[in-house]
């Protein structure tokens, strides 16, 4: 149980946080939080409830009530800030509240990120404890081996050691750096979804459980003949340690401002993610610099002889997949005509940013090579990942992560094509328990959109997609289109 203590004026002067006084207390955020009907499921009820915190706060300067609430179990999911009609984001506010009883930044991941620029590596998923992501065992006992048959060598991609110099710096001089509102509201960064000079930006959760995620986007990329650029400087974006509460907001943003320092010094300014919380984290970081946080940035990233120069276009790479439909449709050697698809694209890009988010766009790239996208009620469902779940309350990410399946068994689809490597994770991954506790045959596969394409293209399945490191296997499906 989180202890709350104590409300000064940290909350309203977080960059962060609008003005949450504005609330109504319409309880939309309640009435469509995962987080909420998790405990009502667990007859709970009101255990957790977004109006009520935000009505304590608004009402209790000691928020001592908050002291009941589990508010660590908010998924973070954003469903909140999608559905206020003020702009209000729950999610945020709690983000604030855990790091206030934060004291010391110790954890593996932010050991990992300071030694590594990396926030998950395969040390920290222990055998012992993810025994219950059925068949992962093998996987990542063998993650070496699959590596190095990708050419890729090592447990994880190997940063420079001059960059992991200028990580630790940036680590040691944001670590108890405060950063204040300059602006009471943020404006939403323009983007424009780019066809070149593309700052591939990866994703280290994304490399260690499904390195054909990346590979895949690259062939494609590279059968289309696209502008870009693999950094092997680029950091993690932090995303899955700060919303695990195991790095400070502070080195977030300003590791990412070296993020974008560094695509602006090679050129390639137009950074595109391959992860939806890298997406989320990116276009959050470029919005609180621009609403006047760059100048302090700056003269932190100045003692490692970088400079940010407000210069970045963020985009997810899905939307570059989007974008070139029509480029990709001629290049199809298979035809995946009747195959029914449900998809799912991840919260931190439709509901953190849903100002600049194309709703369907995955049901577009897929509709090219024959599929037909179905739709379910839980569509728009977080998958349960949760952040800080995944690594020590799984049961809480699967209750999510069963619902959403269900309801993607129930309209027929034989394949879930996603847009997030944690949202694929979490309910590939959790799938095979799910179906032990259950007693039922979900008979689901889960495939990121650009392995999708890369296998409609021609991509060899093991080779660049990697099929072999996903927990629900796809042969049979590839055997129905001939592709093995």
């Amino acid at each position: 149980m989180l202890k709350c203590t104590g409300l000064n004026d940290d909350l309203l002067e977080d960059p962060r946080i609008p003005n949450f006084y504005s609330c109504l207390q319409c309880g939309k955020c309640t009435s469509i939080c995962p987080a909420a009907h998790a405990y009502y499921v667990d007859g709970d009820n009101g255990k957790y409830n977004p109006r009520e915190i935000v009505q304590i706060l608004k009402t209790d300067p000691e928020y001592r009530d908050l002291d009941d609430y589990a508010i660590e179990n908010c998924y973070h999911c954003y469903t909140c800030k999608s559905v206020c009609p003020v702009g209000n984001s729950v999610s945020d506010i709690i983000k604030v509240l855990k790091e206030r009883r934060k004291k010391e930044y110790g954890d593996f991941q932010y050991r990992s990120f300071y030694e590594k620029g990396l926030c998950v590596i395969p040390e920290m998923l222990s055998l012992d404890e993810f025994d219950d992501w059925i068949g992962y065992r093998d996987i990542l006992h063998n993650t070496k081996r699959i590596r190095e048959e990708f050419g890729l060598g090592g447990l994880h991609r190997e940063i420079p050691p001059d960059s992991i110099y200028e990580i630790q710096k940036i680590a040691d001089l944001t670590r108890d750096k405060r950063f204040k509102k300059k602006k009471e509201e943020l404006e939403t960064p323009k983007k424009v979804i780019p066809e070149s000079k593309i700052y591939l930006f990866k994703s280290c959760y994304a490399d260690l459980h499904y390195p054909g995620m990346t590979e895949s986007i690259k062939w494609v990329f590279d059968n289309l003949g696209v502008d870009y650029i693999d950094d092997p400087n680029q950091s993690s974006c932090t995303g899955f340690a700060y919303y695990a509460n195991a790095i400070p907001f502070s080195t977030m943003l300003v590791a990412n401002a070296r993020n974008f320092a560094l695509a602006e010094q090679a050129g390639y300014s137009n950074v595109a993610s391959v992860c939806v919380t890298s997406y989320g984290v990116l276009t959050e970081s470029k919005e609180l610099l621009e609403s006047g946080l760059h100048s302090e940035a700056n003269e932190i990233l100045k003692k490692i002889g970088l400079k940010f120069k407000d210069q970045v276009n963020i985009s997810h790479i899905s939307e570059i997949f989007y974008k070139f439909r029509d480029k990709i449709k001629p290049k199809l050697k298979f035809d995946f005509d009747g195959l029914k698809v449900a998809t799912h694209h991840g919260c931190h890009y439709t509901k953190m940013h849903k100002k600049t988010a194309i709703p369907y766009l995955l049901d577009d790239i897929v509709s090219i090579t024959g599929a037909q996208p179905v739709y379910y009620p839980e569509k728009d469902l977080c998958c349960g990942l949760g952040f800080d779940h995944t690594i020590h309350n799984r049961d809480h990410s699967r209750v999510v992560a069963a619902r959403k399946l269900k309801s993607i068994e129930d309209s027929g689809a034989e394949v879930v094509v996603h847009a997030c490597p944690g949202c694929q994770i979490t309910l590939d991954r959790n799938q095979p328990y799910i179906e032990k506790t259950t007693g039922g045959e979900l008979d689901l596969v889960h495939l990121n959109y650009a392995q999708f394409i890369a296998l409609a293209m021609g991509a060899d399945p093991y080779e660049t997609v990697g099929i072999q490191t996903h927990s629900n296997r796809l042969e049979p499906i590839l055997e129905d289109f001939d592709i093995l």
